[in-house]
């Protein structure tokens, strides 16, 4: 598992010294036959749908501000006191994406959940073009660090609060309309607990694998409905009555307005960031354990 971890460290590392110097080389790709080859634009908004990932990256010199929230739940416990879970914010994060370039992203943010202080990388491998390539292809990784006072001895070193997530990002503009999206996604924790499962006597996994797919479709130049889902395999995570598991699913309405892209969604998920919504979404929308949601982003600077 650790020479794992370091290839994909160090392909992270490729991917950034070379992120630049290949803008041009993957242009040359395209630039025969630049009258049957167009290239295919904003087959997402923004950078992230719901919690997911885009293969939208920031543009070079752009600074992106973003503020995602999670409510509590609308339609359990208290939500009918709680103005549907209005009043009880389960997660919040703050984050900021800067483009060094217009295929290659860096990131960092922070969240309630774990107080998360995460840091991020995002190349565009490969762009969609009318008429050449059909897809766009994006690699996404991020490290996350738990800095929360220790209470339980969860963390009996510094590396235990580490979560890592690596990511190929697959997406298509199928028309002007509508753009579908796969995630091939893994997530590695360094510390893990040592529960058993209650039936079949597995134990959680350091390492998880999950594959997302998402969708937008366009009502009108300016409003969208996006919705993604995510299926994690876990032996763990099957039928698990002692610590109950669902598949993280979202969907929501998406607004451009100017400089501003806003989005409400509902979703089953508290957490945002992926080394958090994969291993710990807990709650069933069909007990009415979902979530009101809203993004801001803002965008500074840029050519």
């Amino acid at each position: 598992m650790k020479k794992i971890r370091l290839t994909f460290a160090a392909l992270a590392l490729m991917v950034s010294s070379v992120a630049v110097a290949q803008d041009d080389d993957l242009d040359d790709l395209f630039e025969d036959d630049a009258e049957e080859k167009t290239k295919v634009i904003a087959a997402f908004k923004s950078t992230h749908l719901i919690n997911a990932e885009t293969n939208e990256t920031v543009k070079k010199g752009t600074l992106d501000f973003r503020i995602t929230h999670r409510f509590g739940n609308v339609a359990t416990g208290n939500g009918g006191h709680s103005l549907l879970g209005l009043d009880a914010a389960t997660n919040i994060r703050f984050s900021f994406d800067y483009g060094i370039s217009d295929r290659f992203t860096v990131g960092i943010g922070r969240s309630k959940t774990k107080e998360h202080i995460d840091g991020s990388l995002k190349y565009k491998l490969m762009e969609q073009y009318k008429g050449g390539f059909p897809l766009n292809i994006v690699l996404y990784a991020n490290a996350a660090l738990t800095p929360e006072a220790d209470l339980g001895n969860s963390y009996p070193k510094f590396s235990s609060r580490l979560s890592y997530t690596y990511q190929a990002i697959f997406t298509k503009k199928l028309n002007w309309r509508a753009s579908i999206g796969v995630l091939p996604t893994f997530v590695h924790r360094n510390r893990v607990s040592n529960e058993i499962h209650p039936t079949n006597g597995s134990t959680d996994q350091n390492d998880l694998f999950s594959i997302g797919a998402m969708g937008r479709f366009k009502v009108t130049q300016s409003v969208g409905i996006i919705a993604e889902y995510f299926y994690t395999f876990s032996e763990f995570r099957t039928d698990n009555t002692f610590r109950p598991y669902y598949m993280p699913l979202g969907v929501g309405v998406e607004i451009e307005t100017g400089g501003h892209v806003f989005q409400v969604n509902f979703t089953n998920a508290s957490g945002i960031i992926t080394n958090d919504f994969i291993p710990t979404s807990g709650e069933s929308w069909l007990d009415g354990a979902f979530k009101i949601g809203f993004t801001i982003s803002r965008v500074f600077g840029g050519r």
